[in-house]
Order: C-alpha cells, then structure tokens, then sequence
C-alpha cells in the first residue's frame, strides 16, 4: 500500500478543534488536505447546580457512566476526583480522560451501542447509575438502563451549540471529498445547513453518529468500525485504498 492512501482527497474534520488536532495530523499525514471547520462546540451550562449536587452526593451511585470526553472534562471541572465511584467509559478516547481523574474505567465496551453497555453493567435491578451527558443527548441510553431495572440519573454535564460559518467554509463543506462527522450533534448541524445530493462522502465515527445523520436525511457513506480516531483512518484509508 502507498505511504499516502489518502494523497489528493480534500477532507473536512467538523469536530471541535480542540479535539480535532491528532486525526487531522494524522490524515495530513497520510496525503490528505485536511481543513477543521467544526460544526459545533462544547460549552459549559449557564446553571452547573444540577451536575455539582449529584457530583456531591456520588456515594449513592453504583455507576458513573461516561458517554465521551466532554462530560469528563465537565465533571472534572466540578470535582477534584470521584472517590470509589465505579465508572464506565463509551470507548477507549473516553477511558482516556476518565484517567485524567485519578481513575481507570471499569467497564469499556467494544462498540459504542446501548445494548453493550447495558449489558457489560449487568445486573442492573435496582443499580443508580449517574449519566452525565450533552444537554442535546438522545434519550436512549438512559431508557434501555431504566427498562434493565436501573434507576438514572441523566444529567446535562455540558451544552452544544451550533458554530455559525463564514460562506467560504460552508462551500468548503459542500466541495470537499470527504466529512468527518463525531456526533450526532454535528450531523443534524451539517443538515441545518443543505447539502448538494452529489456531495462529499459523509463518513461517521460509530453507529450512533451514523443514525443521528441517517435520521435527517444524510447519506452516510461510510462507519468506522471503532468509535474513534484510528477508526476513521482505518475506514478512510481502506476505501480509497480499494478505488
């Protein structure tokens, strides 16, 4: 295979740019112009007492349960550490910075899918489990626990707001080869704004992304098989490698 799989495709990472800096070096890396114009970006919520009450009594919980970095960084702006909590991670970038807490995450799943989670935290009758998440986040995670038995408290860690663009960056979007997409959050962002039918490939990190984008209409043309940044490599640099 050539050292450069991706030489020649013009790619668009729409993740914040704080969290977009390894896969574009990467991708860069292996040939690509690579452009960041994130589609949304994380801020702090205007009323934190919610999130700090429940950081503040974690000795009811059985489970902190992460669904991505964001809410660990949320959380590790309110406490200094989480004690003993028991604590499970969406994927292998989320356990990474439930380390930056003084813990390891108990239980990871293979996939980012409800249906892992929930079964990696059997047995759930009667289990507490605090779900820190996006004010915007799909209920349902939360609504697979609760039918488990669970009792969940799914609380807004963090807000995602729409990144308002210049007309240059949204003819970048719609000329571009490739669109990475993150998060559902991203996705119903990028179908806020068009998108021409024989538009860039939309490619989504997991299947929870994908469905997010499916949902309003995107065509997605491809899914990594792991919910993360060598997921996305691995699927870019497959597909162009077999065109």
């Amino acid at each position: 295979m050539t050292d450069s799989p991706l030489r020649g495709r013009r790619i668009v990472v729409t993740r914040p740019a704080h969290q977009s800096d390894a896969l574009a070096e990467e991708l860069d890396r292996l040939g690509a112009t690579t452009v960041v114009i994130p589609l949304v970006r994380i801020e702090p919520l205007e009323d934190e007492t919610g999130l700090a009450a429940a950081l503040g009594d974690l000795d009811r919980y059985d489970w902190v349960v992460f669904t991505s970095a964001n809410g660990v960084a949320a959380v590790r702006r309110l406490a200094a550490n989480l004690g003993e909590a028991k604590v499970a991670a969406v994927g292998p970038a989320t356990a990474s910075a439930v380390r930056t807490l003084g813990l390891k995450a108990s239980f990871v799943p293979e996939r980012f899918a409800a249906e892992e989670i929930v079964a990696g935290l059997q047995p759930l009758e009667g289990t507490r489990i605090l779900l820190p998440q996006a004010d915007v986040a799909d209920s349902g995670l939360a609504d697979e626990l609760r039918k488990r038995g669970a009792i969940v408290d799914a609380i807004p860690a963090y807000r995602t707001v729409e990144v308002e663009h210049a007309a240059s960056e949204l003819a970048e979007l719609r000329s571009a080869d490739v669109v990475v997409l993150a998060s559902g959050s991203a996705a119903r962002s990028l179908a806020s704004r068009g998108r021409a039918a024989d538009g860039p490939l939309l490619v989504c990190i997991g299947p929870k992304t994908a469905e997010a984008a499916r949902a309003q209409g995107l065509p997605v043309g491809l899914v990594a098989h792991e919910a993360t940044a060598d997921g996305i490599i691995h699927a870019l640099v497959s597909h162009f490698g077999e065109s």
